[in-house]
């Protein structure tokens, strides 16, 4: 350990001031690095959030198009293409 080294009768104080310089430096950089890749990951979850609620608003969307059972939101012209379609019977049978 450095600590204990410039404990020791006759060690150089300018070579542990200088270790310990080149520790944190290296500490230093090492948690820059860090935080540029936790940045990073905070980016990405941000946009996935963004896509994600983007999706589930589209799907929504989507779903309540093809949603038959409630007739109410088609007008006359939806309603009778609705009708003219074949019934699952009716295309058996052809």
């Amino acid at each position: 350990m450095l600590l204990h080294e410039v404990d020791k009768p006759g060690s150089d104080v300018d070579e542990y001031v200088e270790s310990l310089d080149a520790i944190l430096a290296h500490k230093m950089e090492i948690i820059s690095l860090l935080r540029g890749r936790l940045y990073n990951f905070k980016e990405h979850l941000r946009e996935e959030e963004i896509l994600s609620k983007k999706f589930y608003e589209q799907r929504a969307e989507v779903l309540d198009v093809f949603d038959l059972g409630d007739r109410e939101g088609f007008n006359n012209d939806d309603m009778q293409l609705l009708d003219n379609l074949p019934h699952e019977n009716n295309a058996k049978q052809h």
